[in-house]
């Protein structure tokens, strides 16, 4: 059970890291692009992948590969989630 959570916890960790970065990246700009959601996955996977390399040198922790796959699909999952948020709404009517 305490695996699960740390996972889970990394995960939106990782998931709000990557709504605060896209905010950063886009500066005054409004909404979302596909350029600043890739920008903001790769920056992401290279922020986790340093910070499990780190882990390497610290006694009691231990490094993984899939702890940064995990972090970087955090970041993805949030970015999924604001093309969903910004994209445009249809008509209720179907049209």
């Amino acid at each position: 059970m305490h695996a699960i959570i740390r996972k889970c916890a990394h995960l939106t960790e990782y998931f709000i890291f990557s709504i605060f970065l896209l905010q950063v990246l886009r500066g005054k700009d409004s909404g979302w692009t596909l350029r600043w959601a890739i920008w903001v996955v790769l920056i992401v996977l290279g922020y986790a992948a340093l910070d499990e390399f780190h882990q390497v040198f610290v006694p009691s922790r231990h490094a993984s590969p899939w702890d940064a796959l995990l972090d970087t699909t955090g970041a993805a999952i949030a970015q999924v989630v604001l093309w969903l948020w910004y994209s445009p709404k249809r008509d209720e009517t179907g049209d």
